[in-house]
């Protein structure tokens, strides 16, 4: 937008700079209430709504007013260590004092929607979001202990549906299909049921070679249920657009043997073995005649168009499974290929190959496969010191960010186009559909190149040093530049590489004002994650947290076109939940993907007196002050995405203040 210098645009600037020079003086509340009873804690929900703990129950406040909107007194003795933000969902969850009674709150409505002790359960040992079928399955044991039992709420209603006890309890993996139906697999079995009813659709042995002997296994499962945990019997489910019709389970098992020598020492060995299935979706029919056997634990697994990847996690070893038969595909007589280390994480490159990440120790090692040919591209594997958490599939190169350095891959050769990495790694990279950015923590300067580029090359010459001991731990880009941060320090390089300002705001004596602020910091920058980059769960891969950020891919525009994956995606809108939470949903992820012209940084007036700042990220210059006094242990939140702080003044005085 073209702006003019005028009279007019003249006193448009005077006021802001004097609005600047007032509010840094002391920002005054949005609101300003008494609460009907004292608060303990209080929460920003993922969508944005405040919640407060008092001697009266858990309250919902009206964030632009701070009325009491409601109230449920059933929670007042929840301690604040038993919230949750419940993933990919509008709830949240706490147990009360005691820690039995785990109940599941809708903010939104303010209810209840599942309570353990109204559904007969006294401990709850796990709990599974059917959005797509709108439903909450819990698993728990009532009589004290003596019985296990699985129960069916609806989500919206939270009315308790169905329950079953018994063997049929023991569940190892969960999917919800949609259409009301739900896969789950047990010990023993794999079985499809009802949402609403919990009928079994069909019911069917994990192993072909037993299908006879259904009423023997379900006796042996009942006695098993009380003698494995989910620890020593894991499984994950596996469906792919690839193969539509079936779906995979891959199962591990834990094995404890102990050996005794003529000395009487005792020796314990513990093993493991993965286990795989294919089954129709509809029948519930083997797909294969026998189960694949691995003598490994399970690692990741990862359907591409030609088979399901499957690996090791204490080994290098990787296999691909045929859809059709279960028949192992790769390397000599099927006995699979080896990476160097166990492998990590893939993500999809051109012309579906694929880029394997392993772990080595302290190092990740990188290797492209071509499922068509079954064959290891790479001549020699590529090496970077840490973990890797990020890959970009750039049009020339792939971005790959560890925890503790970047590089460049060429993924055609496996080759590194910087002959030395840049430290730092993942948290300091920013890139756009123009240019990418790197900070180096070592050097202090900012690389850049163009997204088609395959050379990094410094941006600024002045070097950015963090002072308190501080590395920075993220950058964004702004119109104005790009922002260099840490917990207490703020940077802007500008686009021709003048270091415009590189602030320091000491941190107070008490580290423990800061949890709060953090906390919040790290939930908006997950959010914003979620919006611009895709999870390689995106791509159907199991047991795996590298982010895969390729804005130009089928998987990402999906994605970035719905919701982000943090309110439940597209899976919300297909159960129909509420529009309220649509509504918000979207205007939450609509405000993640702009970044903030501001941060927020807790810091000290003294040694025992601190205050919370608002830091313009364009000029360095302290925008609003909060003052905290001398509170040790101030009672309050941030939202990060809508720009508020609440805070309790005193003990029933709540004050909200909006950046």
């Amino acid at each position: 937008m073209k702006r003019l210098f005028t009279l007019t645009a003249l006193v448009a600037f005077t006021l802001t700079f004097l609005h600047l020079e007032t509010s840094a003086q002391g920002g005054k509340p949005m609101w300003t209430k008494e609460t009907k009873s004292g608060v303990m804690w209080q929460k920003v929900t993922p969508l944005g709504q405040l919640v407060t703990l008092g001697s009266k129950g858990l309250a919902g406040i009206n964030t632009e007013t701070g009325e009491e909107m409601w109230v449920i007194e059933s929670l007042k003795n929840a301690p604040e260590s038993s919230y949750e933000a419940i993933a990919q969902s509008p709830f949240i969850s706490m147990s009360t004092q005691d820690g039995k009674n785990f109940c599941i709150v809708d903010p939104t409505a303010g209810k209840l929607i599942f309570s353990a002790g109204d559904a007969g359960l006294e401990q709850v040992t796990d709990k599974y979001f059917l959005y797509a079928s709108a439903k909450i399955l819990v698993i728990g044991t009532s009589e004290g202990g003596k019985k296990t039992e699985m129960v069916m709420a609806d989500m919206t209603s939270g009315k308790k549906l169905w329950s079953k006890s018994g063997a049929f309890t023991f569940t190892t993996a969960v999917k919800d299909l949609g259409n009301n139906d739900v896969l789950l697999t047990s010990a023993f079995f794999a079985m499809k049921i009802k949402a609403d009813t919990g009928e079994e659709v069909w019911k069917m042995p994990l192993d072909p070679k037993v299908a006879n002997l259904t009423s023997l296994l379900t006796m042996l499962e009942g006695f098993m249920a009380t003698k494995i945990t989910k620890e020593e019997l894991m499984a994950q489910l596996i469906t792919t657009p690839y193969k539509p019709d079936i779906f995979i389970l891959a199962a591990q098992s834990k094995h404890e043997s102990t050996k005794t020598d003529s000395k009487g020492v005792k020796t314990t060995t513990i093993s493991y073995n993965a286990v795989f299935m294919a089954f129709d979706l509809q029948s519930g029919k083997h797909k294969w005649a026998s189960v694949v056997e691995m003598n490994y634990p399970l690692g990741i697994s990862y359907p591409c168009e030609d088979g399901l990847i499957i690996s090791s996690s204490n080994s290098g070893n990787i296999n691909m499974l045929n859809y059709a038969d279960g028949s192992r595909m790769l390397g000599k007589k099927g006995g699979g290929v080896n990476l160097k280390g166990s492998a990590a994480g893939a993500a999809p490159l051109r012309d579906g190959k694929l880029l394997l990440v392993s772990s080595n120790g302290s190092n990740s090692t990188l290797a492209a496969l071509d499922p068509k040919s079954g064959t290891l591209l790479f001549d020699k594997s590529a090496k970077i010191k840490g973990t890797v958490s990020y890959t970009e599939l750039l049009p020339n190169c792939v971005l790959v960010g560890t925890n503790e350095e970047t590089n460049l891959l060429n993924s055609t050769t496996g080759e590194w186009l910087l002959e030395d990495a840049i430290p730092g790694g993942a948290s300091v990279i920013a890139s756009d559909d123009k240019m990418v950015y790197v900070f180096n923590t070592k050097d202090g300067l900012l690389y850049q190149m163009n997204v088609d580029g395959t050379s990094l090359k410094p941006l600024n010459t002045t070097p950015i040093k963090f002072q308190g001991k501080e590395t920075a731990n993220g950058i964004e880009i702004m119109n104005q530049g790009i922002v260099v941060k840490s917990e207490q320090n703020l940077a802007l390089v500008e686009a021709g590489g003048n270091v415009k300002f590189n602030k320091y705001f000491p941190a107070p004596g008490v580290s423990g004002l800061r949890k709060a602020l953090l906390i919040a910091s790290a939930v908006r920058a997950a959010y914003y994650t979620a919006a611009f980059t895709t999870y390689s769960a995106a791509f159907g891969a199991n047991a795996q947290s590298i982010q895969v950020k390729d804005p130009r891919s089928k998987a990402s525009k999906e994605i970035s076109s719905s919701l982000s994956q943090a309110f439940g995606d597209a899976a919300v809108t297909g159960a129909g939940y509420t529009a309220t939470y649509i509504k918000m949903a979207q205007q939450r992820f609509k405000a993640t993907t702009e970044t903030p012209e501001y941060n927020l940084i807790m810091t000290a007036v003294d040694k025992s007196t601190a205050q919370l700042i608002q830091v313009s990220k364009t000029t360095g210059e302290v925008m609003t002050t909060i003052p905290l006094g001398k509170d040790k242990n101030p009672i309050y939140d941030v939202d990060m995405v809508d720009g508020k702080l609440y805070y309790m003044k005193d003990a029933v005085k709540m004050e909200c203040y909006k950046f």
